[in-house]
């Protein structure tokens, strides 16, 4: 099997792969995202520093490489796989899924078309999103989330925090249940963005456990309707609330008796109130569990669980 540095440089074009050759393996292991812009540093960004990179390795952004026109093309067509047409879908929603579950964020000139984007052209950087799979992550915090019921859960977290991998344990330990305590159910994933299963050509890149089934790709609330509709969840999980589609969603499962746990940006709790989005939320009084995370104490640090009045549990 590849390693992850490995992986990574068979989708680079000869500039960066050298550069990424000479760089210790260690580094790759650590990365969160891996930054490509054109005529911008070129660095590797962990959960604590960015690394800066060039032909000699680790050096100042100063002295970093700065990628060109034709590494910026080539590394389109290596995640494109020479086909950029096969991804026309992907693209239009800014980004190409790889295996490893790792997604490819792309930036450039959007093209509209009837008032939706119909493509990106003339590329200017990628993000290399690299997914951080922990199995176990939410074991302190499971118990407030299955008992003595399953509770509509709200995962409150900034950018960076972990909240993708701390939903994606929650998801695996409720389909999976804990042995001698909790059985496991049927869960629905609408997985919008390929970042919670890491769906590539069908198949699920993380272990969300043995009960779940997966949407990858579409609209959430459309998403949710079909898992609704076709596969019978206890439970349906997804990335990201942000929408009053989503909302009507949500209210219409929880009408049909399923728990909704998702995630959503925000800082904190005050911050969240603030928010158009979490006004429509309280209008429909969903969600019974709060969890809020920061990286006080680095990514997924729990800062606290509430109740539905946002008592402290």
């Amino acid at each position: 099997m590849k390693s992850l540095k490995n992986f990574i440089i068979g989708y680079m074009p000869i500039g960066i792969k050298k550069i990424f050759e000479n760089i210790d393996e260690n580094i790759f292991e650590y990365a969160e995202e891996i930054r490509i812009r054109l005529n911008k540093p070129l660095y590797i960004q962990t959960g604590t520093e960015e690394i800066f990179l060039n032909e000699t390795g680790v050096c100042s952004y100063e002295k970093a490489y700065m990628p060109k026109r034709e590494d910026i093309n080539g590394i389109m067509e290596r995640i494109s796989n020479f086909s950029v047409y096969a991804f026309e879908e992907e693209i239009r929603q800014g980004y190409i899924p790889l295996p490893k579950g790792i997604r490819v964020g792309i930036c450039g000139k959007s093209v509209f078309e009837n008032g939706q984007v119909k493509t990106i052209k003339n590329i200017s950087g990628f993000n290399f999103r690299i997914p951080r799979e922990i199995i176990g992550c939410c074991k302190d915090i499971i118990d407030f989330i299955v008992y003595p019921r399953i509770f509509h859960t709200l995962i409150i977290s900034p950018p960076c925090c972990g909240k993708t991998t701390l939903l994606r344990d929650i998801v695996k330990t409720i389909s999976d249940g804990i042995i001698g305590k909790f059985k496991g159910v049927n869960v629905g994933v609408a997985d919008e963005r390929s970042e919670i299963a890491g769906t590539f050509l069908g198949n699920a890149e993380n272990n969300l456990g043995i009960r779940t089934d997966v949407i990858d790709g579409g609209r959430k609330d459309k998403s949710i309707y079909m898992l609704l509709r076709a596969m019978a969840p206890k439970v349906i999980a997804f990335d990201e609330i942000g929408n009053i589609e989503e909302v009507s969603a949500v209210c219409d499962a929880i009408n049909s008796g399923v728990k909704i746990i998702c995630t959503i940006h925000s800082e904190n709790i005050e911050d969240l109130k603030k928010r158009y989005i979490f006004k429509e939320i309280s209008k429909k009084n969903i969600f019974e569990r709060y969890i809020v995370l920061s990286n006080k104490s680095g990514a997924g640090t729990i800062e606290g669980i509430y109740d539905r009045d946002f008592l402290k549990l």
